[in-house]
């Protein structure tokens, strides 16, 4: 069997070019390989300028602990004397890959996969939460307000209300962070290389980067500049999806609308209608297991797997896979939605 596990759509969207692929290997014999591959780019600056020796390529071979995971994160150390990418996914999908299959309640099978692929626990909503309950809240609507977050497992479901005014928070904490303090080409955008940024100056309370530049005679701390983007985020929400914070779905703010390549665009309401599909609400989030990644100032959906799949090498007809709509552009299609 062979499972090829490709970087996301998103970066050649930004502009990295496709420098490598990732190949997982798993045989009926019950071996198991990881195998990194070198490709060339599709344009000529990015053309290949030498190779790996093959014998030097990253791998791993049937390794003790009994499986490999591969989310986009680094596969080599900082010694590794060849490029691969600078480009690298910090590791947060990764990480609780790991976690799910080293707390698996049983044998890991098909029905376990399915729930692995489709969790959406957020590890900077785990990092961030327990540090934003104990800012000191002046405002009575606010105090009641964040309660929503008191018993919250980190699921972005998306009906899930807690993560709606997670995310809304993390959107304002981002902006507000770092938006004055770097030039507009380098304004956070989202994704696990922010997260780790953060990650690593929450137990800072006093960081310089937590200073509004904006504000000259005054220095702002951590909670300071936590307690000003909790309270933008209740008014964000308020003003989207209404004053009942019980109401509030993760799904409503957090939509994929699958645009027709030619006419989808247009300009044209009738056209578009007739031609996109979408919004759905969607759970999910950036750097998540449940990757449906999204920019700051816009929780629509920007990027996500194109295609997930199952093996089961034991029977392979007992395999699964699904993919996203797009590929039938024929509007008049019975299954146009779906294909």
């Amino acid at each position: 069997g062979l499972i090829i596990t490709l970087p996301p759509r998103k970066g050649e969207q930004a502009g990295f070019p496709p420098l490598s692929r990732f190949f997982i290997f798993h045989s009926r014999l019950g071996r198991v390989n990881n195998q990194a591959e070198s490709l060339d780019g599709l344009l000529s600056p990015y053309e290949w300028t030498g190779y790996i020796p093959f014998d030097e390529l990253p791998t791993v071979f049937n390794p003790p602990k009994g499986y490999i995971v591969t989310a986009n994160n680094a596969v080599v150390g900082s010694g590794y004397p060849y490029l691969i990418t600078t480009d690298w996914d910090y590791g947060f999908r990764a990480q609780r890959i790991v976690d799910m299959i080293e707390n698996a309640p049983g044998p890991i099978d098909i029905a376990t996969i399915q729930k692995m692929q489709g969790d959406s626990t957020s590890l900077n909503a785990a990092t961030l939460v327990p540090l934003l309950m104990k800012v000191k809240l002046d405002d009575a609507h606010l105090i009641e307000t964040r309660s929503l977050l008191s018993n919250w497992d980190y699921q972005e479901t998306a009906a899930s209300a807690p993560a709606a005014l997670f995310e809304s928070f993390w959107n304002r904490l981002l902006t507000n962070t770092f938006s004055d303090n770097l030039p507009e080409n380098y304004w956070p955008s989202n994704g696990s290389r922010w997260y780790e940024i953060i990650r690593e100056i929450a137990n800072q309370p006093n960081n310089p980067w937590w200073d509004s530049k904006s504000t000259p005679d005054v220095v702002e701390d951590r909670d300071t500049l936590m307690a000003e983007s909790f309270a933008q985020a209740i008014a964000d929400l308020e003003g989207t999806l209404g004053k009942n914070p019980a109401r509030w779905r993760w799904g409503d703010l957090h939509t994929a609308t699958f645009r027709n390549a030619t006419l989808g665009k247009s300009g044209i309401g009738p056209i578009e209608a007739l031609f996109n599909r979408g919004p759905f609400p969607v759970g999910g989030g950036e750097a998540l297991v449940d990757a449906t990644g999204w920019t700051t100032g816009s929780f629509e959906v920007d990027w996500l797997p194109s295609m997930r799949m199952i093996v089961d090498l034991g029977n392979l007809s007992n395999s699964l896979t699904v993919h996203t709509t797009g590929n039938i552009q024929n509007r008049l299609y019975g299954w146009w939605r779906r294909l």
